[in-house]
């Protein structure tokens, strides 16, 4: 960078020292003081012009033997890893982008993925090649406050059919750098990997989700989407900032044996509400967030006659995210009410630690699951689809190589027991080819 400066820097300290002299020679009249006083300027200006070379060649001696024994700017892994956050945070691209943009260009994003394996992750029935998702992200530029957000992910259903979803839709007003209101649909913000890691399988270091955090219809217990408003923010604190959300939208129902988010509005007309509060370190600590959320939702079922349950769900989260390490932990517990079969409480919980190493040739991970959930409670027998459910627990043993700074290869080996319900216990092994453009 130097080499490319030094004769700009030249000419551009040269025509500064040459524009005062000539300045000071527009003033000064014919007598001999003046034109001494021209002289000793110019002398100045020279000196001014010989240090600053001095010093330019200092420093590209400084810099030449860096360049003489190939060293790079920053580690693999460090380009690496300033890649994938980049690529992680895509979500609040609006935020960032938006704010001194025109109403001109509309970015895409693109993420699509292919994989093989000897049981289908949707359907146990089906083993050998399957076609993940095609997943557009668009943030069209409206304004310096005026933010938008939107994903249309084309996917394959447990039946092999392909389907499209606009898995988000959300507006917003960025008030200032502490608060922005989104209304629409939107991942509802609970734990980390909800709302840090979208539907492109590119962006997540697994191969896949914890099962019970799996998306509404790929065998999910959880609300993982919400349609109606999502008040977001980080206030600085100390060496690090306190992470807020609050959120209300529609009550969800359960339709099909799959929790639907009800893009429409609810039949009931409760609405669901919630909130995250956390807190991201500095200093020492960078890379450590720890937090909790919960929510409160009135959920129907299509039943004959129609059960109402009120989900309540509190718990925590834990992450440590760092050019080294990626460790994720997540726990929630439920303790839901029947307002229709007068068989009051039940507990359940549901959690999984996940640990990753960013090593310069691939990042492994490992990751232990459990979801203990009690089946006299009418919202978890009501989720029937892919038996979502259903109790269960599950080791994984995972690699991502990085191919390029756009494609991933992923592989995972698999261990599950489903222990109530329809006790079972199959092994998996599944490969993916992720790629972003």
């Amino acid at each position: 960078m130097l080499t490319q400066f030094k004769f700009p820097l030249r000419a551009l300290v040269l025509g500064a020292a040459l524009s005062t002299v000539c300045g000071a020679a527009l003033a000064a009249g014919s007598d001999g003081d003046k034109l001494a006083e021209m002289q000793r300027k110019l002398d100045q200006s020279i000196q001014m012009i010989e240090a600053l070379s001095a010093r330019v060649r200092e420093l590209e001696a400084h810099q030449a033997p860096a360049k003489q024994a190939g060293a790079a700017p920053a580690t693999p892994a460090g380009v690496e890893r300033l890649d994938s956050v980049e690529q992680r945070v895509q979500q609040m691209e609006a935020a960032n982008a938006n704010r001194h943009a025109d109403d001109s260009s509309l970015p895409i994003h693109g993420f699509a993925d292919v994989g093989a394996g000897n049981y289908n992750p949707l359907n146990k029935e089906l083993k050998g090649a399957n076609v993940g998702n095609l997943d557009f992200y668009l943030a069209p530029k409206l304004g310096d406050r005026t933010l938008s957000l939107f994903e249309l992910n084309f996917e394959v259903s447990p039946d092999g059919t392909v389907g499209v979803d606009l898995e988000r839709a959300q507006v917003g007003y960025q008030f200032n750098d502490q608060a922005t209101l989104w209304v629409g649909r939107f991942h509802t913000p609970f734990g980390y990997i909800n709302t840090a890691l979208h539907h492109g399988g590119w962006i997540s270091t697994s191969l896949r989700r914890p099962k019970f955090v799996q998306f509404e219809d790929h065998g999910g217990i959880l609300p993982i989407h919400t349609v109606g408003a999502w008040l977001t923010g980080a206030v600085r604190s100390g060496d690090g900032k306190v992470l807020y959300d609050l959120y209300a939208g529609n009550g969800q129902e359960i339709i099909g044996g799959v929790l639907d988010m009800r893009n429409a509005g609810n039949s009931h007309g409760n609405p669901m509400v919630g909130g995250r509060l956390g807190y991201r370190f500095g200093g020492k600590l960078d890379g450590l967030t720890l937090g909790l959320h919960g929510f409160v939702d009135k959920v129907a079922d299509d039943f004959e006659p129609t059960d109402y349950t009120r989900v309540k769900m509190v718990g925590a989260y834990a992450v440590y995210d760092t050019d080294q390490w990626e460790h994720i932990a997540e726990f929630y517990a439920f303790n839901d009410e029947d307002l229709s079969g007068g068989t009051g409480s039940h507990r359940s919980e549901a959690g999984f630690v996940q640990l990753g190493y960013r090593a310069s040739w691939g990042i492994p991970y490992l990751r232990y699951e459990r979801a203990s959930l009690q089946q006299s409670d009418a919202y978890f027998a009501a989720l029937t689809s892919l038996n979502s459910g259903a109790s269960y627990y599950r080791n994984a043993l995972g690699l991502r190589f990085e191919l390029d700074a756009k494609t991933a290869l992923k592989f995972e080996l698999a261990n599950t027991h489903t222990t109530d319900r329809a006790p079972d216990q199959y092994n998996e092994a599944q490969v993916q080819y992720a790629i972003r453009f």
